[in-house]
């Protein structure tokens, strides 16, 4: 019960913090290297959609390399609670890895496929 009350509180505290002021506010997160679009409509949504994701998965994974962290760290002599701790770092940084992995290789490819524009005619 303890386990899902320590995973489960501070996602409940994100989400009763930040969703409200997301849905009142824009929400405008930049990348790194200055990019942001400024689109209208669809794209807009979608990109906002997408920066917000951004930030909520770098968010989550802080907080699974914490649990991580914390549960490595009071698993002392417990070798499969120390191996369950350094699972839970390890997936958070490849979770973090395939996320810049993916903007790095569509960024490579073509610079405009990162940025959400509506063809003009």
């Amino acid at each position: 019960m303890s386990n899902n009350i320590i995973i489960y509180l501070p996602l409940f505290l994100f989400l009763l913090l930040f969703l409200p002021s997301a849905s009142v506010h824009a929400v405008d997160f930049s990348l790194p290297g200055g990019i942001h679009t400024e689109a209208e409509g669809t794209p807009g949504i979608i990109d906002d959609i997408y920066r917000f994701s951004l930030f909520s998965a770098g968010i989550l994974a802080f907080g699974a390399i914490v649990y991580g962290g914390i549960k490595y760290t009071f698993a002392a002599g417990n070798p499969s609670g120390q191996s369950e701790g350094k699972e839970w770092v390890k997936g958070a940084l490849l979770g973090l890895l395939l996320l810049a992995g993916a903007y790095l290789i569509l960024r490579t490819i073509n610079p405009q496929l990162v940025q959400l524009r509506l063809p003009t005619l």
